[in-house]
């Protein structure tokens, strides 16, 4: 009995936690219809900045203080400026960012707030973790209340626990008065309910957004505190994606346009949590795959929580950018057919090249293609489609394990282990897909974060699957004169290449075959195309398999490069990188995902410069830019320059041409 009390005060903690940071989700999703994905990351940024200030700083006016570091009245003072910088945060972010993106798509607004996440957490390793003393610094905030700690069975409920005890129900009940007894407080709730009459009757929506972003940042750093406190140590993969995943979990479970439904959400989520640690012993990734049943579940039977009401997420429309062709005019001139030979060439180009490099620029080259591939599948399913996916690296994993099992454990060609990883990838990618007949948009989203997230800290760490925490050998094998093992790279490059530009051609193919066409009826307007006799369950079952296969084909091949494949490998983090990447390179193109992935992943591989930040870093401030400036992303501007290459030299050749007579044409004169 004790043993569950124990559990259940510690889940019952970390659930008042959960539910704080899903009220300032769902806060911020009633005022804006924003689904920020950047949420937890005001808590990282503000944690860190705490425990810095704390700690570390020594200029003035922390120089002048009569008491020093780590101690409680510094630690207090570091976090009313920490909490001031995260809510100045928000209100920039908003009034710059968000507020420019606000007639755009949904879908849209979710990968900017992507692209925040991503600069959230550059930006912080630049500061906190730039090099490895930096890194492999202990970083704890004081104990507070640590004189009233006491035990329960075999766990001890800290001072921490029992300052969220006390700070979360004064914070929900502030909230509660405000929402309900202030003129200010119920026009919130007014612009939450409806945002054009609310502006008839004299509110701002404009002061309406920049007060719930402000305050959802200002409760996630509140929360990115707290669960530093109650977890002892401050880490940025415990501020990141796995609590973004339970803080929406706690957000669907209460209602994701419910306020006190996040309290609740929140403390479902983390008894449930600490219970099946009770059950499990303690084992890791059970918590995670139980967000994924419950956020699976939730969607399918009760899409609206226990609090809220059902919302329609599909908005589809303006998410994938149209890329400028040629003109009719220009297609056939001498300067088109002319550009028509810069692939072929640009594929010797790179075979020259890799001919006289050596291995770290084929593994490079390696990286790009496989990167590229699966970007590829995302534009499969994302661009053709128009089917959200949070966790194609997941999916790359899946095929990762699948052709390590079968070709080294069950010793089958390796070969025969990549093809039948492609149907193992193809089989899960069906089995995701089978709640996108009833799951979309937004919700589509989190579901399949969440699988990557059940995926990382399960599946893939089982003794089953993922050969436990050793991983699972792959010695690269020898086809015919290409030793796949061989210490240049260069034999598994070329493999990588061919099967980069199978998986394009396969694509193209779909993309102009009559299930093209399809994708697309389903992708501009799901209703239209019902009545036009469109059968949306064959086209997305169709389209999450294609996906499924070509990500776990560039799985496969990325397996036989590491030589040994590691459920550390598989982050979370890096759906939502990929999904950066396919956007900056241009979403809806297959050049798009080639140049995608050499921007984001193979420029920082061939100079030398990704330490932890830069891509981070760069890869949300290109997606801002991208989103707001280029939405076509790369592959919209090489568009846009082939047409103005192909005009100009249209224009030489013009000028070139023998002209006729102002006469018109030559007559023969009679003699």
């Amino acid at each position: 009995m004790n043993t569950f009390l124990s559990y259940l005060a510690i889940g019952l903690s970390a659930g008042l936690v959960y539910g704080l940071l899903a009220l300032g989700l769902v806060l911020v999703y009633k005022g804006t219809r924003v689904l920020n994905f950047a949420h937890p990351y005001f808590g990282l940024q503000t944690a860190f900045l705490a425990w810095w200030l704390t700690a570390k700083a020594s200029f003035p006016p922390f120089s002048w203080l009569p008491f020093g570091a780590n101690t409680l009245p510094r630690f207090a003072i570091a976090v009313v400026i920490a909490l001031g910088f995260i809510a100045l945060n928000g209100w920039v972010i908003e009034r710059t960012i968000m507020h420019h993106l606000r007639n755009a798509s949904r879908l849209i607004q979710l990968v900017a707030t992507i692209a925040l996440a991503q600069g959230a957490v550059g930006f912080v390793t630049l500061l906190f973790a730039r090099n490895d003393e930096q890194a492999a610094d202990f970083r704890a905030l004081p104990r507070v209340l640590d004189s009233l700690s006491f035990e329960i069975g075999t766990r001890v409920i800290s001072g921490a626990d029992i300052l969220v005890f006390i700070v979360t129900p004064l914070l929900c009940g502030g909230a509660a008065l405000f929402f309900t007894k202030t003129k200010f407080g119920v026009a919130v709730r007014g612009v939450a309910e409806n945002r054009d009459a609310a502006r008839l009757l004299g509110i701002s929506a404009d002061r309406v957004s920049s007060f719930v972003w402000v305050t959802g940042a200002l409760l996630a750093g509140i929360a990115g505190i707290l669960i530093t406190m109650v977890r002892g140590s401050l880490d940025p993969g415990s501020l990141s994606t796995g609590f973004l995943v339970r803080g929406l979990a706690a957000a669907l479970v209460g209602g994701l346009t419910s306020l006190p439904g996040a309290i609740v959400g929140g403390l479902s989520v983390g008894v449930l949590e600490a219970l099946l640690r009770m059950v499990t012993d303690d084992q890791p990734g059970w918590p995670e795959t139980l967000l994924f049943v419950v956020i699976i579940t939730i969607l399918l039977f009760r899409p609206g929580g226990i609090f809220g009401q059902k919302e329609e997420t599909e908005d589809k429309v303006a998410f994938v950018p149209a890329l400028r062709d040629l003109p009719a005019r220009l297609r056939d001139t001498a300067g088109a057919r002319t550009l028509r030979w810069m692939l072929p060439i640009t594929i010797v180009f790179v075979i020259g090249l890799s001919l006289v490099t050596g291995p770290a620029t084929n593994g490079a080259f390696i990286r790009i293609a496989i990167f590229a591939m699966v970007g590829i599948s995302l534009t499969v399913l994302m661009g053709y489609s128009g089917q959200v996916s949070l966790g194609q690296w997941g999916l790359t994993g899946v095929g990762a394990f699948a052709a390590a099992n079968l070709y080294t454990r069950v010793g089958l060609p390796w070969l025969v282990s990549v093809a039948m990883a492609v149907l193992v990838g193809m089989a899960v990618s069906l089995f995701i897909g089978l709640p996108a007949l009833r799951i979309k948009g937004l919700y589509l989203a989190v579901a399949t974060l969440a699988f990557n997230l059940a995926a990382e800290f399960f599946i893939f760490k089982s003794r089953l699957i993922g050969g436990s925490t050793a991983g699972i050998a792959v010695n690269p094998p020898k086809l015919g004169p290409l030793d796949l093992d061989s210490t240049t790279k260069r034999p598994l490059f070329l493999v990588c290449l061919v099967a980069l530009l199978l998986c394009a051609v396969v694509a193209r193919n779909l993309n102009r075959s009559r299930t093209g066409r399809g994708f697309l009826a389903i992708r501009e307007n799901e209703k239209a195309a019902t009545t036009f006799g469109v059968s949306l369950v064959q086209y997305r079952l169709v389209a999450f398999a294609t996906s499924g296969g070509i990500a776990a084909l560039a799985g496969a091949l990325f397996a036989t490069e590491l030589k040994t494949v590691e459920s550390t490998t598989w982050t979370t983090s890096y759906s939502l990188l990929l999904v950066a990447m396919v956007m900056i390179g241009g979403l809806g193109s297959l050049l798009g995902s080639v140049l995608g992935a050499i921007l984001v992943f193979g420029v920082p591989l061939l100079v030398h410069f990704d330490n932890g930040w830069i891509v981070p870093i760069g890869t949300g401030i290109l997606l801002i830019v991208v989103i707001t400036r280029a939405p076509a992303g790369l592959a919209g501007i090489v568009q846009w320059l082939r047409g103005e290459v192909v005009e100009t030299l249209d224009d030489l050749d013009r000028l070139g041409a023998p002209q006729p007579p102002a006469g018109g044409a030559l007559r023969r004169t009679p003699v």
